[in-house]
């Protein structure tokens, strides 16, 4: 398997994980594709912002809002006053949202498990490090296309 091939499958297992946790639990609503790459854009950028996702999603203002509601209704991000700006807001995962997600985490958290027992961990770092740099120089140069 080629590193290409690896990256996608990798991204579709976790995507697959994900649904089948959320459709196995019918306790919590289900967040939709969409509000499910908002979560991991506001869990993984610092100070995440609704024209950080405007900007990420090419998206329109009415449409990242609307989703951003949609999110808040269903408990899963809350909004707060950034402190250096305050006519910005900054989004952030719930703790109800962060506790759905433990069940996600301990996932996660066996298999890096199992990994550190096949692995060392200078080859784990090295890898997180190369998927990263991977992923971020994709990222550039869409944007580098999209300015062109």
């Amino acid at each position: 398997m080629d590193f290409k091939q690896t990256l996608f499958a990798s991204y579709a297992n976790i995507a697959i994980m994900e649904l089948k946790l959320y459709n196995a639990d019918s306790n919590h609503l289900r967040p939709t594709h969409k509000e499910i790459l908002y979560l991991y854009c506001i869990w993984s950028m610092d100070k995440c912002t609704a024209t950080d996702l405007v900007e990420l999603f090419d998206s329109s203002k009415a449409l990242v809002s609307q989703t951003i509601i949609a999110m808040e209704k269903k408990g899963y991000i809350t909004r707060e006053t950034d402190p250096d700006d305050r006519r910005k807001q900054i989004l952030r995962i719930s703790s109800q949202r962060a506790t759905e997600s433990a069940i996600e985490f301990k996932l996660i958290d066996s298999a890096i498990e199992k990994l550190s027992n096949q692995y060392s961990k200078e080859e784990i770092a090295k890898a997180s490090e190369v998927i990263l740099s991977f992923t971020e120089n994709m990222y550039r140069e869409v944007l580098e296309k999209k300015r062109s």
